[in-house]
């Protein structure tokens, strides 16, 4: 038998999806949107977050909010994150279990 561990949700997330994909330059590179640019909140969904020895942070999203793509934002109203990736995991026989694996960046970064 495999013992797993799963993240409890301590927040509620919500997230704020750019259109995807980008528009491309005359070289076909993607073009982001401005910095500053931030889309009506596409929906809340329960989820946790956890600061990294790094300074990074993970993220667990209710599956539902999939897909995430880089770029897009998500916060819970005290703290904004810049998705850097996104997985959805899922669990099989057991998709209560399923989340959303983000790797993201805290906006603004904290200043030490």
């Amino acid at each position: 038998m495999v013992a797993v561990a799963v993240l409890l949700p301590d927040r509620a997330l919500t997230a704020y999806v750019l259109a995807h994909p980008w528009g491309r330059d005359a070289h076909g590179v993607p073009v982001p949107p401005p910095p500053d640019a931030r889309p009506a909140p596409r929906e809340t969904w329960p989820g946790a977050a956890a600061e990294q020895a790094d300074g990074s942070w993970t993220l667990r999203v209710d599956p539902a909010a999939w897909p995430l793509e880089p770029g897009d934002v998500l916060g819970d109203g005290t703290r904004w994150w810049t998705v850097v990736t996104a997985l959805l995991k899922k669990v099989p026989g057991h998709s209560a279990a399923d989340y959303i694996a983000v790797v993201a960046t805290l906006n603004p970064p904290a200043v030490p």
